[in-house]
Formats: structure tokens, C-alpha cells, sequence
């Protein structure tokens, strides 16, 4: 991080993430933290914490408990020979887990956080790795007894042993003889054999081997020679043990040595998430969002908030630069907030082009600023015999020899320190000159020369920090377009400072900056004045708003309520319709068998004009008729239409005009039908075979061409067709489809054979067009 970002305690956000961060490495790349020059580099990595923020938020995120530094035992195992003790094994498996757990999590969300899944997608798992590690070690880095079979078999003989050992020891601490000379039941060890603490003064009742005295002398520590023996055969099998525990971790640390890529691949990951993890729980704590950084030099802070300062107590500042204006000069009292804007504006730009979310509203624009160069503090310093104003001159310098038109300038207090003519007039030549290179700056100051200079000038935006004379306190809001006026000897009087004083004050000042005050007091008064009527009319609007709103809903409810109406009316002429349709297909059905006669035919037609009949009258009670409106009539008596309603071919009887309706003959039913529910067919020429038999002279001829359609258009004419020929009364009919390739001729047989109205089908004779005609036999 660099050195000249300390002035806007930059190292203090770095700090704190530097906190919440796991791995050394991730600590170490904290502290190099700068701005991301790259655009696209940094709009990846803004766009992924975006993802991170939401990820966490709704999606429980990332659990990196458990994750340590693996490098080590990667650099552990480049020795042959070598191997990871137990303890490190079990680090290395809870790495392993973290890592493959993460990839889980990242893998189910993958359609909804892409970004993230990317992290993953060419890192393979060692799952291996972590089955082998846990069958052999538990969670505490201890080794499990079935780890391996003789390590099995040895620790059941030191459980053998030792339970031996303990009923030798519990026998002579029972024995009447020898109990009295037991200074404390307990065993214990000394020199890694088991022994008995004796009283020095009875040590001769217990034969054995003296390993230790204590510090006063009066007790002795005694292997018995009962025990001498199994402590020997412990002894043993400890270092069978210990050699069995070997040839496990060398076994498992070969296997880690064949994987070694791959875990070094995983260990990058997981420092990458270390550190995107710090930044996003960073965010979330702080209620940071992701600013969209723009590829020009444009600042557009909206409720911006400092970082270090409570977000309970702290006042966001909204503002803007860089459109028309190079420069916002901000002016105001002490302790008003002018230091705290100017670092906001600095760190917010330092924190997003970092890649670390901003403090802000999401409709914050930062512009990519090459560098971010501020002049903040009092710069005083008696080591290098610097006063206040040689110290901050020294910084100008400074930054006026690095900035460009692609740098930030944040100066505080610009020309302070020094005469405030001489300051002023200094003030009035840096800003020249950064206007005049079109570098962006936030400059704070308290001249009036420099004020009203600002006000004047082309490129230079003013600002300034409310303060309440009421409370005598500031406000911390930022005012844009507005300069601050002097409070000075506003504050003094009311502190209590004498009239006369203040008038004999207000006689020092010069008339040029009197002017300058009364410009300012002017234009303050008519931004008050804007402001209120800014908030009357703000209040007018939402008022008006709220009645539209309120209007839009009752109109809403009323067309609801009307399609609810209209909906339940189509419902029931639809259930009507449905019925009749029902009812005709039967009567229909009826009609169509041999054995109906004429006068039942006629009853049936009654039955289904009563029902036509009813069904209208019904209609016209539950739903609201509209006026019938003529319109012109193309069908003329005698002529085909096709009956939608009863999907049935019908001859025009009459034309009914006032009730924009016909009545048609369907066979041998006669109906009045709207005008609506027909489709008038248009006539087709047929090429007649003059060598067929007899054809009936009815409506309804006894054959049909079909020659020059395709399939779909051949066969749904056939259907309609053979429904109309069985209501004549034909028993047999003939199709013409034509020779050429044969596939009509293929089609139609194909269906002729599935259809309800054909018992069977054959070849037209020669003389009746062969196979280019199909005669079919209805039933």
C-alpha cells in the first residue's frame, strides 16, 4: 500500500481487513493493496464481489473455519524420505475438506452465481486424499488403532500389558503386608517405566528397582520386580508402535507426493478465498455495495458514508464531478465536515478501484482515476524545520509534479498558513492551473477571494457545509452549487461577545469582502427560499401521486369486477354451447341409422331448434347483448357454408337480415343459425370421369377430387366429406387422388382404414380410373 494513501487512513480499512482474513499470504497481499490499472481485470473482480455479497446474503456463502497455511507442508515433503507427522496430516485434510465443500456450495449455485463457479471450474478435487487421511487419522491428529492391522494388534498388546500392570500394582496395594508402606495409591511414572510412590522408611517391604526420591527425601519411587518384566515388554511394543506409526505417515505422505500439483492448485484457491471471503464479510458489516467505475475521470457519490465513522451517527453527502466542472470548491465553518467530504471522496475512489465495495448507494459512478494524491493535515515539522504553510508546499509540490488529467487532487485547506492575501491569491494560481490541465480536485477553503473567485469561474463547481446558526452546530451536510459564508462573528455574538465589538469587527472588513458576504448571504437566503418550495412541491407531487395511485387501484378493482362478469357469462354460453353441440350429435347419430323414420326426424330437428332457441334466451338474460349492427351479407341463397357450431355442411334456405342470421338445410335438419357460426365454401371445379355409373343427382355428390393437394389438406377434405356423404345416405363413394408418385394414393388408403364412417376400401376398374381412384363402402 502506498505510503501517500496514509493521509486518508486508507491503511485503516486495510487494517480491518487484514482482521478478518485467515492466511499469512492473504495479510501479506492486504498490506500490497493499490489500484487495479487494468479496467477489465477490475470490473471482473468488481463484478465477482457483487456476486459474493448476494452469495452470502441469501445463499449462506463460503465456511472457511478450519483454514491454515498448507504451503508448509508442501515445502515439508519435497525431501525423499520425508513424511508429515499426524497432527499435520489432519490440517491438511481440514484444507482438503474446506476446499471441496466449497466447490460443493459454488457448484449448486453455479446458474445463479457464475462468477463464482469460475473460481472452481479447472481445479480437480483430491477427494482421495482426504478418504485415505480420515480412515487412517481422527479429527485431533491422533492415529485410529485400526489405521493399519499391525498397528491394531500392537495396541492391543499394550492394553494387555498394562492391564497387567495395573492388576500388579492394585495386588500390592491390597496386600496387608506391604499397604502401610504405600505413601499414596497412585501410579506413576519416572523414566518411562511405571513405578509406586513408597515411604522411605518401609521401602525394604517392597523388592524392586529405585528410579527416583522426591525433594524432601521421604518418598521413594519403586518399579516392583513383579512389574520389571511386563514395563519391558510395554517398552517393546511402544516401539513397535512407534516404527508401525511411521510406515503409516510415509505411506500417506507418498500418496500426498503423487498429488502434489493438484494440492498446490487447491492451496491457491483457498488463498484466493481467503481474501475475496475478508472483503466480502467487510462489506456486509459495513453494508458496502458494488459503484459502477466508469472509463473517464467523473466522480458520483450518492449517500456516501465514511468507512471509520458509525454508520448510526455519520451523514452520508451526495455530489458530483466531472461532467462540466474540473473542480468542486467547498467552503464552510471548522468541524463542519469539510476534511471528513474529502476523504470520503478519496477513499470511496481508492477502496472501488482496489476492488473493494464502497460505503454508498449502488448508484454510485466512480471514474477510473489513474492515481489519488491529497494534501490533508497539518504537514508542521520540527524535525525538518518545516512550519505549517512550508509543509503543505512542500506536498503541493509534490502533487502538482505527479497529477495528470486521469489523477484525483483532494486538498485541504488550500493557501492556509501564511498571509491570507498572499494564501488566497496562491489558492486562486493552483486552482488555475488544475482547471486549466483539466484535473479533477475537491478543494476546501475559507477565503472569500477564493469564494467568489470559485463562483465566477467556468469549470469550478462551489460547495458548501451547512451549518445551523440557530444551534451553532453544523449540520455535516454538503450543499452543492452554494458557497458557505463566514460564521465567525455570527458565533462570537452569540457566545456573548459585546455589540460593540462585533460592529467595530464587521468595520475591519473590507468593502470588496462585504460584498462578497452579502452575495453569499443572498444566495444562501434564495436556496433556502428553493428548498422550501423544492419541499412543498416535493410534498404536492407525492400527494398527487398517492391520489393516482389511489384512482388506478378503484379502476383496476372496477375492470376486475367487469371481467369477472364477462368471464362468468362466456362460461355459461360456453357450457350451453356444449350442450347443444352434445345434444345434436346425438340426435344426429340417431338420425343417421337406418331404422329412424321421417317423423322422428322432424321431432328430433324440433328438439334441437327448442334447444338453439333456449340456449339464446338464456344468453341474452345473462349477458348483456350490444346492438346488433348490420353488416354485409355475402352468401346467397342456395349456396354451401360449413355450420361452425355443429362442424356440418349445410345449404342456405333463407336470409333472415333483421336477426343478421340464416337458416340452412344439414341434411335432413333444417336450423337458424347466425351469421357468425358459418363459413361460406368456396365452389371447385371437379373433372368428372365420364365413364363412372349413375352418380346421385343430390347436394352431396357421390364422389370427391382430391388431386393437386397435399396430404394433410387431402384428408381433412375426405373427413368432412365422408360425414356429409353418410348423412345423404351414400354407401358407397368414390375418391379421386390421381396416379403420379402414389403417396396421396398411400395417404388417403392409410386413413381410409382407421375411419369410423368406412367398412372397406378397394381399386376404382380400369374403366373407372384404376388406381388413381379408391372406391370406399360406408357403412
Amino acid at each position: 500500500m502506498e505510503k501517500k494513501y496514509d493521509v486518508l487512513e486508507f491503511y485503516k480499512i486495510i487494517n480491518e481487513l487484514i482482521n478478518l482474513s485467515k492466511l499469512e499470504k492473504t495479510k501479506e497481499k492486504f498490506i500490497d493493496t493499490d489500484i487495479i490499472k487494468d479496467k477489465s481485470t477490475l470490473d471482473k473482480e468488481l463484478m465477482l464481489m457483487a456476486d459474493l455479497i448476494d452469495f452470502y446474503k441469501f445463499d449462506d456463502g463460503f465456511e472457511l473455519t478450519g483454514l491454515s497455511n498448507i504451503q508448509r507442508y508442501i515445502n515439508s515433503i519435497e525431501l525423499i524420505g520425508s513424511y508429515l507427522n499426524a497432527e499435520d496430516l489432519a490440517d491438511l485434510r481440514k484444507n482438503l475438506s474446506v476446499f471441496r465443500i466449497s466447490k460443493s456450495r459454488a457448484k449448486n449455485v453455479r446458474d445463479k452465481y457464475k462468477t463464482i463457479w469460475t473460481l472452481f471450474t479447472d481445479v480437480e478435487e483430491v477427494k482421495e486424499i482426504e478418504q485415505f487421511i480420515g480412515e487412517a487419522i481422527n479429527d485431533d491428529g491422533n492415529l485410529k488403532d485400526d489405521a493399519s492391522i499391525g498397528l491394531r494388534d500392537v495396541r492391543r498388546q499394550k492394553q494387555n500389558i498394562n492391564a497387567n500392570i495395573k492388576e500388579k500394582f492394585d495386588d500390592l496395594m491390597n496386600n496387608k503386608e506391604t499397604q502401610r508402606a504405600i505413601q499414596e495409591r497412585i501410579i506413576t511414572q519416572r523414566n518411562d517405566r511405571y513405578v509406586i510412590a513408597v515411604k522411605t522408611d518401609f521401602k525394604g517391604l517392597i523388592k524392586g528397582i529405585e528410579h527416583d526420591r522426591s525433594a524432601t527425601g521421604s518418598t521413594v519411587y519403586i518399579e516392583p520386580l513383579n512389574v520389571v518384566s511386563l514395563n519391558n515388554k510395554l517398552r517393546e511394543y511402544e516401539a513397535r508402535e512407534r516404527e508401525e506409526i511411521r510406515k503409516i505417515l510415509l505411506r500417506l505422505t507418498e500418496l500426498i507426493r503423487t498429488k502434489k500439483e493438484e494440492i498446490i492448485r487447491i492451496k491457491e484457491i483457498l488463498e484466493r478465498l481467503d481474501y475475496l471471503n475478508a472483503k466480502t464479510v467487510y462489506s456486509i458489516n459495513k453494508k458496502c455495495t458494488v459503484p459502477k467505475v466508469i472509463n473517464k475521470e467523473y466522480l458520483k457519490l450518492v449517500e456516501a458514508r465514511h468507512p471509520l465513522i458509525d454508520e448510526n451517527t455519520v451523514v452520508p453527502i451526495n455530489f458530483e464531478l466531472g461532467n462540466s466542472e474540473n473542480i468542486m470548491l467547498i467552503t464552510g465553518p471548522n468541524t463542519g465536515g469539510k476534511t471528513v467530504t474529502l476523504k470520503v471522496a478519496g477513499l470511496l475512489t481508492l477502496m472501488a478501484l482496489s476492488g473493494i465495495p464502497v460505503p454508498a448507494n449502488e448508484k454510485t459512478e466512480i471514474g477510473h482515476f489513474g492515481s489519488v494524491l491529497a494534501d490533508i493535515g497539518d504537514e508542521q515539522s520540527i524535525e525538518q524545520n518545516l512550519s505549517s504553510f512550508s509543509g503543505h508546499v512542500k506536498k503541493i509540490k509534490e502533487i502538482m509534479e505527479e497529477a495528470n488529467s486521469s489523477s484525483l487532487v483532494l486538498m485541504d485547506e488550500l493557501g492556509s498558513g501564511t498571509d491570507p492575501m498572499e494564501g488566497a491569491a496562491f489558492a486562486m494560481a493552483i486552482i488555475d492551473y488544475l482547471n486549466g490541465k483539466n484535473i479533477k480536485s475537491i478543494i476546501t477553503t475559507h477565503y472569500s477571494e477564493v469564494k467568489a473567485y470559485a463562483f465566477n469561474t467556468t469549470g469550478i463547481k462551489s460547495a458548501s457545509m451547512e451549518f445551523n446558526v440557530e444551534t451553532l452546530s453544523p449540520t455535516y451536510r454538503l450543499l452543492e452549487g452554494i458557497p458557505g459564508e463566514s460564521n465567525a462573528l455570527i458565533i462570537a455574538g452569540k457566545y456573548g461577545i459585546s455589540e460593540q465589538i462585533i460592529n467595530t469587527a464587521r468595520s475591519y472588513i473590507s468593502e470588496d469582502n462585504q460584498k462578497v458576504e452579502e452575495m453569499l448571504k443572498s444566495i444562501k437566503e434564495k436556496n433556502d427560499e428553493l428548498e422550501v418550495l423544492k419541499f412543498e412541491l416535493e410534498n404536492t407531487r407525492r400527494e398527487f401521486e398517492e391520489q393516482k395511485n389511489s384512482y388506478e387501484q378503484k379502476i383496476t378493482q372496477v375492470e376486475n369486477e367487469k371481467n369477472e362478469v364477462i368471464k362468468k357469462a362466456y362460461e355459461e354460453a360456453d357450457n350451453y354451447l356444449k350442450e347443444v353441440q352434445s345434444k345434436a350429435k346425438n340426435l344426429i347419430d340417431r338420425i343417421s341409422q337406418d331404422e329412424v323414420k321421417k317423423e322422428e326426424a322432424k321431432n328430433a330437428q324440433r328438439s334441437l331448434n327448442m334447444l338453439r332457441e333456449s340456449f339464446i334466451a338464456d344468453k341474452k338474460q345473462n349477458v348483456k347483448e350490444r346492438k346488433v349492427v348490420a353488416k354485409n351479407i355475402d352468401v346467397q341463397e342456395g349456396e354451401e357454408v360449413l355450420v361452425k357450431t355443429l362442424n356440418q355442411n349445410g345449404k342456405v334456405l333463407r336470409i333472415i337480415p333483421e336477426t343478421n342470421s340464416v337458416q340452412v338445410q344439414a341434411g335432413i335438419l333444417k336450423l337458424v343459425v347466425s351469421m357468425d357460426d358459418i363459413v361460406k365454401i368456396e365452389k371447385k371445379k371437379v373433372n368428372k370421369f365420364r365413364s363412372f355409373a349413375s352418380l346421385k343427382s343430390s347436394q352431396v355428390r357421390g364422389e370427391i377430387d382430391l388431386r393437386g393437394k397435399n396430404a394433410d389438406e387431402a384428408i381433412a377434405d375426405l373427413e368432412v366429406y365422408l360425414d356429409r356423404a353418410m348423412l345423404t345416405g351414400y354407401h358407397e363413394v368414390y375418391i379421386i387422388h390421381g396416379k403420379g408418385t402414389m403417396v396421396l394414393r398411400k395417404k388417403i388408403q392409410e386413413f381410409l382404414k382407421t375411419s369410423k364412417y368406412v367398412t372397406e376400401f378397394k381399386d376404382a376398374n380400369q374403366n373407372e380410373g384404376g388406381i388413381g381412384c379408391t372406391v370406399a363402402t360406408l357403412k
